[in-house]
């Protein structure tokens, strides 16, 4: 019976030990997210430069110019604020539209 309890205790981690390894497992994430942020970055500037060149060459010649497929990015603002506009199926119709949103 002894020797179940002990090796109960040696296989369970304590609440500090499950800490620490999400600290660090946070941490190495964390890093690797940054380096790749990084890489992307600089990909994007490599991708506009390129983009300015192959143009630049499209203009000479007389071909198209090419157009860059940016990603977009969006944040979601809950206000209510006087001047916000409902959202709601009509609402997004009629913006889609392009008639006035404010009814």
């Amino acid at each position: 019976m002894f020797t179940e309890i002990l090796e109960v205790n040696v296989v369970a981690k304590s609440i500090a030990e499950w800490i620490s390894e999400g600290e660090e497992l946070y941490a190495a994430s964390l890093e690797q997210y940054e380096q790749i942020e990084k890489e992307l970055q600089e990909m994007e500037r490599k991708l506009a430069a390129k983009q300015d060149e192959v143009n630049q060459i499209a203009q000479i010649i007389g071909k198209p110019t090419v157009e860059g497929n940016r990603r977009l990015t969006a944040q979601l603002i809950d206000d209510h604020g006087p001047n916000s506009v409902p959202n709601s199926p009509a609402t997004i119709a009629r913006a889609l539209a392009g008639r006035n949103l404010n009814r």
